[in-house]
């Protein structure tokens, strides 16, 4: 995953042993759900409120399965798969009920060969960038 950092300082070793430096996470803003959607619009050609609805349409049914444990791919963008994580087989007995052994649900993204590659090549250039300053 991308986590663009900016060198903050350099750590230089006594021993001899390699130069370091300590990178910060620089806040970068947040592109919002409108700023997507408008954006796509703008592309295909189309009207922002039509592609509003087919955009939320398009989440609504992801979330509708990710709700009852089926796994979503779409294709170019990943995988999203829903994960259920529970307690050990000793604790599970102690807490009677199988649904008391749940101990979290999480949704993990396991991102596809397309978007892996967009964002190390431009992660790389602007990290480049950033280092260069």
């Amino acid at each position: 995953m991308l986590v663009v950092r900016k060198a903050r300082k350099k750590i230089v070793r006594p021993d001899g042993q390699h130069d370091a430096w300590i990178y910060q996470s620089p806040a970068l803003p947040i592109i919002t759900f409108k700023e997507l959607v408008k954006e796509c619009a703008e592309s295909c050609g189309e009207n922002p409120s039509k592609t509003m609805g087919v955009v939320t349409a398009l989440m609504d049914r992801v979330s509708h399965y990710l709700k009852i444990g089926r796994t979503v791919q779409i294709d170019g963008i990943g995988t999203l798969k829903p994960v259920i994580n529970s307690a050990s087989a000793e604790t599970s007995e102690a807490l009677g009920e199988p649904a008391d052994s749940i101990k979290g649900v999480k949704v993990r993204f396991y991102p596809h060969q397309p978007l892996q590659q967009a964002i190390a090549e431009n992660g790389y250039e602007y990290q480049q960038e950033m280092d260069d300053e």
